[in-house]
């Protein structure tokens, strides 16, 4: 019983303390969930990683799910503390160096813990033994150890990992022509069960997934038609968190524990657009030193579409006499990134985040010179 109450217990206690019964009403508990971000740079390329833990537990063991647990109550100052701890004790890694609240998750049935209980065999009675689960979920974005050691699994994790965002949202990466077969057949599914469900359906997927206009801070919207559809595997879940396997189930992504990948795919469109009028969001990634060329490739992977080179130059950077000087970003350093560090190539300058752009929120967002994506979809 100690270990449930405060240490100190004022006194008195007032009647209201005394007659408060908590099982009186139906029982909830809460959890703190880490969304943990980062970049990978390799061999030039970058990609969007995320932080996961493969669950060893039922329910839903062996998929990737968010670092996160349950609420200690007497010692977890509130759940971004509960997050953070967890993250910790399941992965090793703490201190994000970017950290805020995504949203809270409550829908009804989303953790199938909810619903536990069993049978009493001479009543028949069912006895529930569950609660329902409402988790904190905690946008964090992280830089990777520079020694290039991964995560440890620990707790309830059988195995934790940097993940490619894009295998579990492939639709939302158009940086390539080689990679728009995902959006091609999420779009394509879509438009055909648009037309099956009348006009305000079809209008619908063509304002999330229309081939004229790509929005890519709609991330979740996207992920929304396509549970809403049916498309993915957490669509079809029972109260126990099982669902069928269904032909074609690859090409929308692997599936997460609970209701992950739609807390993922809001964080995605949530980092998209803080890029562009945060620039603390950016440096929390890259580190305050960056070249030109791996900052355009950190936007390009964070927002799954090409940018124009020299445009995207302009517009972040004054590289010139005759080049605006807002919304600047970052300035030049005269040093020289080494060539080994990245990728191949001629050593590129280095640049600086400005102070002034870092610590506050830019007036007027930036407006990324965005490449035509007619030949990616």
């Amino acid at each position: 019983m100690s270990e449930s109450v405060p240490v100190d217990i004022p006194e008195p206690v007032p009647d209201w303390a005394v007659r408060y019964n908590a099982g009186d009403y139906p029982p909830h508990a809460v959890t703190g969930d880490a969304v943990a971000l980062a970049l990978e740079w390799s061999g030039g390329h970058c990609a969007l990683h995320a932080l996961l833990v493969v669950r060893a537990k039922e329910p839903f063991a062996g998929l990737d799910a968010w670092p996160g647990g349950f609420m200690d109550w007497m010692e977890d100052a509130d759940s971004v503390q509960t997050a953070i701890r967890e993250m910790r004790e399941e992965t090793g890694l703490d201190a994000p160096e970017f950290v805020e609240a995504l949203a809270s998750y409550s829908r009804n049935g989303r953790d199938p813990r909810q619903f536990a209980g069993y049978r009493d065999g001479q009543s028949g009675e069912w006895i529930a033994r569950g609660a329902r689960v409402t988790t904190n979920a905690y946008l964090m974005l992280v830089r990777k150890p520079s020694d290039g050691s991964g995560p440890t699994a620990a707790d309830d994790a059988s195995e934790a990992r940097w993940v490619d965002v894009y295998s579990h949202l492939p639709w939302e990466d158009l940086r390539e022509a080689s990679r728009a077969p995902s959006a091609n057949a999420a779009g394509e599914v879509l438009h055909v069960w648009g037309a099956e469900g009348g006009q305000e359906r079809v209008r619908r997927v063509q304002d999330v997934f229309g081939r004229d206009e790509w929005n890519e801070e709609r991330a979740s919207d996207r992920y929304g038609l396509l549970m809403e559809a049916g498309l993915v595997p957490e669509a079809r879940r029972d109260l126990w968190g099982r669902a069928e396997e269904r032909e074609g189930d690859e090409r929308f992504g692997r599936p997460m524990a609970f209701d992950h990948r739609r807390i993922l795919a809001d964080a995605l469109g949530r980092l998209r657009g803080k890029i562009k009028y945060m620039p603390s969001t950016l440096m929390a990634l890259t580190g305050p030193d960056v070249t030109l060329d791996e900052l355009q490739a950190a936007c390009e992977a964070i927002a799954g579409r090409p940018l124009h080179r020299a445009n995207f130059r302009r517009a972040v950077a004054h590289t010139g006499a005759g080049a605006p000087r807002a919304p600047r970003l970052v300035e030049r350093t005269g040093q020289t990134r080494p060539r080994e560090a990245r990728g191949p190539g001629v050593a590129p300058e280095i640049y600086r985040f400005l102070p002034e752009a870092t610590h506050a929120r830019l007036e007027t967002s930036i407006r990324f010179p965005w490449l035509p994506l007619a030949d990616a979809r």
